[in-house]
């Protein structure tokens, strides 16, 4: 695949991962969180403790940090 192709398509899905807002949160949560990556388990613990995300489920949380690694706008994956 050439590589402008490449490009415009991460791009799309860059823009498509940011546009919800748990997957906006999870990334400002391991961007925070520099000396170690964030499992699912503490992100779901974390985010549960909000209001905004009080019913939250690992399940949720994992597909949404999946989107996030699939747009390579988190390390590892």
């Amino acid at each position: 695949m050439p590589r402008r192709r490449r490009r415009d398509r991460l791009a799309n899905t860059q823009t498509r991962a940011l546009n919800h807002p748990m997957r906006l949160r999870i990334l400002e949560m391991h961007r925070r969180m520099k000396s170690r990556p964030l499992s699912v388990e503490t992100l779901t613990l974390a985010l549960s403790q909000t209001r905004e995300y009080g019913g939250v489920t690992a399940a949720e949380v994992k597909y949404h940090r999946e989107r996030l690694f699939d747009a390579e706008l988190l390390p590892g994956g």
